[in-house]
Formats: structure tokens, C-alpha cells, sequence
């Protein structure tokens, strides 16, 4: 029977991740919506130079992406890689880089710049910002998504993160920043001549319930949790999209650089 679940589970959630959703993690299932949402359009006019920038050590992302939008290149950039991403390169349009974002130098390079929760990890806020904001083209889109400052538990404050019971600590883990508020990313954009096209809280009260029943299912080892939760998490994200919450525990924005954006 085992055997048999496990061989549905792989039929199915390879597709699911590879394809449409780059991984069934159920948090970055939800960011992943909420960035495909905003960029999917962009990227379909093809021909974009992409980076994700903190991409994650399997580039998940990046690599969904790159095997949707053949016409558009991809580069993952972060801290620490898998040997296995480095190694093998499922699409030639995609690359990645093992190093740390501060040493990012590039100046009007990339057509779209994403950054998944990885700005609470960097002391240096605002000079990462500037980084961002120099190496996008001018009419370029900027998406960002942090935890906010506002953060509420269903479980209480015990329910954490199950990521680190499976690998080592590593460096750039922790984070920096407790969070940053909407209003603190619009004004940081602003400031770098960045258009802000939206701006909203994510992970209101539904979709955080559903993200801390992944992390109690996966740390309680139910197999294909995220899977099985999938559905709902569709069905919620769509519906806090439509109706924004007033408070959650994210931040997203998305921005373009205009003419004369400095940093």
C-alpha cells in the first residue's frame, strides 16, 4: 500500500512542482502564487532576463519558470546551492550563482527581479535595495515578498519552521529583521524612483492557518501533506487576492524602475 501511494504521490506532485508551482512546500506554494500572479503576463511577452535573487538552495522557482518560459533566461542566485542544481542544468536557459547577494554589481541587467523573503536575512537593508533597484533595466518589475512586522499564530508562539531538523545550520539563516510593513517597502521604493504598481499584506488569517497546518503535518511526518492541503491553499490565496486582508503575516509589493531611478 505504501509503495502504491508513493508511486500516485511522485505521478502527481512531479508535475505540480516542476510545472505550475515549483514546489509543494506549502509557504512557498502560496508565495509562488502570489509572485506567478503578478509576473506570469510579463514573462509571457518572452524574451525576459530574470533573477531570483536569494532563489533558495534547489532554485525551485527559477527553475519552474525556466521550463514554462523558453524564451526567457533565469538566474538563481544565492548563498548556498545544492550540488545537485550545480551540476546539472535541466534548462539551458537557466544558470545559478552560489554567492552572496551583497556581492551583486550588475547595473541595468535584468528585465524582472524577484526576492523571496530573503531581505529580513540581510543587515544591510537599504543598501541591498539599491543593489536591486541598479541592476534592473529601466521599465523593469521589482517583486519583493517579507514577513511582516505583524505577525499572529493560530497554534501559538511554539509553531516554527521544520526546515533546519533536515539539513545543518547555515550561515544567512537567521534572520535580521523581524519583519517589514507595507508601508516601509512603498516608502523604500519610492525613495529609489520605483513606481509601486501594488502593495498588500499576504498570509492573512485563513492562508497562515493552512500554512502552519503544513509545518505541524510535516514535523508530525504525515506524508504528502502539502498535496493533500493543496486545494484549499488554491482556493484561499485566489480568495485573498480578490479580498486583500487588512493585516497578515507577509508583504508583497511589486514596483517598475522608471526613468531616472537612482540607487
Amino acid at each position: 500500500m505504501t509503495s502504491v501511494f508513493d508511486n500516485v504521490y511522485r505521478a502527481v506532485a512531479g508535475p505540480l512542482s516542476h510545472r505550475w508551482l515549483g514546489g509543494l512546500h506549502t509557504g512557498l506554494t502560496i508565495k509562488g502564487l502570489y509572485l506567478q500572479w503578478k509576473v506570469a503576463a510579463y514573462l509571457r511577452q518572452g524574451g525576459r532576463v530574470v533573477l531570483d535573487a536569494g532563489c533558495g538552495p534547489e532554485a525551485q522557482l527559477a527553475a519552474m519558470f525556466a521550463g514554462r518560459y523558453s524564451t526567457c533566461s533565469f538566474v538563481g542566485w544565492d548563498l548556498h546551492m545544492s550540488p545537485d542544481v550545480k551540476s546539472v542544468r535541466p534548462q539551458a536557459n537557466m544558470s545559478v550563482i552560489e554567492s552572496d547577494l551583497e556581492r551583486l554589481a550588475a547595473v541595468d541587467k535584468y528585465d524582472l527581479i524577484y526576492s523571496i523573503d530573503v531581505l529580513e536575512h540581510i543587515d544591510d537593508f537599504d543598501g541591498m535595495l539599491d543593489r536591486l533597484v541598479k541592476a534592473l533595466r529601466v521599465g523593469g518589475r521589482l517583486f519583493i515578498h517579507v514577513p511582516s512586522l505583524d505577525q499572529q499564530s493560530w497554534f501559538g508562539s511554539g509553531e516554527t519552521e521544520t526546515l533546519n531538523q533536515f539539513r545543518a545550520h547555515r550561515s544567512g539563516d537567521d534572520h535580521v529583521h523581524e519583519g517589514f510593513a507595507v508601508s516601509q517597502l512603498k516608502q523604500a521604493l519610492e525613495q529609489r524612483s520605483v513606481d509601486v504598481l501594488d502593495a498588500r499584506p499576504t498570509f492573512g488569517r485563513w492562508v497562515a492557518l493552512l500554512k502552519e497546518l503544513f509545518s505541524r503535518g510535516e514535523a508530525r511526518g504525515i506524508k504528502g501533506i502539502g498535496l493533500l492541503l493543496l486545494p484549499a491553499v488554491v482556493l484561499a490565496v485566489a480568495f485573498e487576492i480578490l479580498f486583500p486582508p487588512n493585516r497578515g503575516n507577509g508583504s508583497m509589493i511589486l514596483g517598475v524602475k522608471r526613468h531616472g531611478a537612482t540607487a
